[in-house]
């Protein structure tokens, strides 16, 4: 098995283990976040308010920033998962 093989098999165990018993498909990325050391993105809103704050408060720069801090911690969760180094506040710019 190449080591590219090893390294997906290796994620694959560990995305199941870190569901700690949840039967759904995925595991959420707060989790991951908070299991992995990584800032959380969630901090004044979820997924589930979404709707209400696109949709009902037409809120978009709350809305844009949350989905900025979803890609920052995706991003923070791939580099840790390859065993890098995360990014400090100071590298990370986000682009209106």
């Amino acid at each position: 098995m190449n080591s590219d093989c090893k390294m997906k098999l290796f994620i694959y165990q560990k995305l199941n283990v870190w569901k700690f018993g949840d039967r759904k498909s995925f595991t959420s990325l707060e989790l991951l976040t908070t299991i992995l050391d990584i800032p959380s993105p969630k901090e004044d809103m979820d997924g589930s308010m979404v709707s209400k704050v696109y949709y009902e408060e037409n809120n978009l720069e709350k809305f844009a920033s949350y989905c900025n801090r979803d890609v920052e911690a995706t991003a923070q969760l791939f580099l840790r998962l390859r065993g890098m180094d995360i990014l400090s506040e100071d590298k990370i710019h986000f682009v209106n």
